[in-house]
């Protein structure tokens, strides 16, 4: 492992994560009566939380 304080990308992942399905159950919670976004929001949510994490690293680290 190393100890450098630079944030990994497991970090951003998490973190991606977390807003993600947060985002997810509150579209969720908006979109109730149409039976799709109701159940898929979380999942959608999720995936655009990993992949807005995984982007954001990727443009961190190539400019250093």
């Amino acid at each position: 492992m190393n100890n450098n304080k630079d944030n990994s990308l497991a970090e951003y992942l998490v973190i991606g994560m977390i807003i993600g399905s947060l985002v997810g159950v509150v579209f969720s919670i908006i979109m109730r009566n149409n039976t799709f976004f109701s159940i898929s929001g979380t999942g959608f949510g999720l995936s655009f939380g990993l992949l807005i994490a995984n982007i954001i690293w990727c443009v961190k680290n190539t400019t250093k």
